[in-house]
């Protein structure tokens, strides 16, 4: 009995086998897809987009044979690839049965000199035993102006975008895309328009070098978008998208109002190279987020900076080292950055910098009002000085997530009170009526609305919300 037992289940694993070397003919037989329709998200004309993965899979217990065709043919933007042949057909293609294969897709637009979104399609067909079956491809693309860097210092590539007295005007028709860094040389101004979105290719940034001058001017409508170059889902949650918006001393102030930058290593660097040269930066109205590093750095700058929203930053969302001269009003700084365990503080002051161990040192002040500081570390503010220069924070009328107190730089402070935010995980930082910022700030009179333009009340509420 054993013996039959034994022959019994060999005989049946031989005829699965055999089965599955026999091609299924049915008429009827469909193959089924691990989606109908691929979709590719916003595309800059010229640029290549990500692969996506189609998955085909046979459920039948014997192989399936199937012809594939990409329907546009040589015309189509799309190409496709199968067991790794690239192709626009492919004939006799086996599936093998209860099993899959993949094909790989990707899309290339070209430029159309247009200025709206464009919307291109395409299909792939299947043929198997004479029955069609479709997957649908579908791309949203856009024209933009292509800013590539044709000149390098080191490592680092760069165009020029505003020569030596000249003034370069940005505008909102086209998005900018930026590869390598877009340079605003000595003497030289970029004004970029409401509405503008920008751009910027891995590693590349925004320089506005010493003598330079950057005006940003969005609205609460249409703001200035400063983001990576790669929008499809997959990208949203790398904060290392672009490197950064780099400032230099200069004759005129730097204006940036209502900008969103995201997705950079470090949001903006205001850092004097040689020596001041008068000027200040303006940061109002702006979100800066998802900063793989910092979202503010300043290095002995000097810097207004009111009604911002600095969060979710891999080390410090400000950071003000090397002295200088800041001013921080009614901002919202908050930092649960999820990826890994952050060792930083969210506000980080210092008068010295330290770079191939020698110590830089230079006198520090700060005015620190009406400022949320949380995140989910004990201590989200934090200070190192030399007294060899001067180190002079004042942090008053803010609400601090703090496990020290220091009498000697804050006061009126509320410790450790959770701010009440209407919804942080989906940034949205307005406070609720509850909330101990309410009412709880010190009036300035320089500062009469809030990020969303409403009036600020007399005694005003803490943070970029009234």
């Amino acid at each position: 009995m054993k013996k039959i037992a034994f022959y019994s289940i060999l005989l049946i694993i031989v005829l699965a086998s055999c089965n599955k070397d026999i091609i299924n003919k049915d008429k009827n037989a469909k193959l089924k897809f691990s989606s109908s329709i691929i979709t590719f998200d916003t595309i800059f004309t010229g640029v290549s987009s990500i692969t996506q993965r189609l998955m085909i899979y046979n459920p039948y217990n014997t192989n399936l044979i199937t012809d594939i065709f990409l329907l546009g043919d040589k015309n189509s933007y799309f190409s496709i690839n199968v067991n790794g042949v690239s192709t626009t057909k492919l004939e006799n293609v086996e599936v093998p049965a209860k099993d899959s294969i993949f094909i790989f897709i990707k899309t290339i637009l070209n430029p159309n000199q247009q200025n709206t979104p464009l919307l291109i399609t395409d299909t792939i067909l299947f043929f198997t035993n004479g029955n069609k079956q479709t997957v649908e491809l579908v791309a949203y693309g856009q024209d933009a102006h292509f800013i590539i860097a044709d000149r390098n210092i080191g490592n680092l590539k760069y165009k020029i975008v505003a020569q030596e007295g000249e003034h370069t005007t940005w505008t909102n028709e086209k998005p900018y895309v930026i590869y390598g860094y877009a340079v605003v040389d000595s003497v030289g101004k970029l004004t970029i328009e409401p509405g503008t979105k920008i751009y910027v290719h891995k590693k590349g940034g925004l320089w506005v070098y010493k003598g330079g001058c950057l005006h940003v001017n969005g609205t609460i409508d249409n703001p200035v978008v400063f983001q990576g170059d790669r929008m499809e889902d997959f990208f949203q949650d790398d904060y290392e998208q672009w490197d950064r918006i780099w400032i230099n001393e200069g004759t005129q102030d730097n204006i940036i109002n209502y900008a969103i930058i995201k997705n950079a290593f470090i949001g903006i660097q205001a850092e004097i190279l040689e020596k001041d040269m008068g000027n200040k930066l303006i940061l109002s109205n702006s979100i800066i987020k998802k900063s793989a590093g910092m979202g503010f750095l300043g290095k002995n700058y000097k810097v207004e900076a009111y009604n911002n929203i600095i969060s979710d930053c891999g080390q410090h969302c400000v950071a003000l080292i090397l002295g200088g001269n800041y001013q921080f009003t009614n901002n919202t700084i908050y930092n649960f950055y999820k990826f890994d365990s952050r060792a930083t503080s969210s506000v980080f002051f210092s008068n010295y910098y330290i770079l191939n161990n020698v110590m830089y040192i230079s006198d520090f002040q700060c005015n620190f009002t009406n400022n949320i500081v949380w995140g989910n570390n004990k201590r989200e503010i934090s200070f190192s000085y030399d007294k060899n220069a001067d180190f002079k924070p004042s942090i008053s009328y803010c609400l601090l997530k703090s496990d020290t107190n220091y009498p000697h730089y804050f006061s009126s402070i509320i410790f450790n009170k959770n701010p009440l935010f209407e919804n942080a995980a989906e940034d949205d930082f307005q406070i609720q009526n509850t909330s101990p910022c309410k009412g709880a700030g010190k009036a300035i009179s320089s500062i009469l609305t809030d990020i969303k333009g409403n009036t600020r009340n007399n005694p005003p509420s803490i943070g970029a919300y009234e």
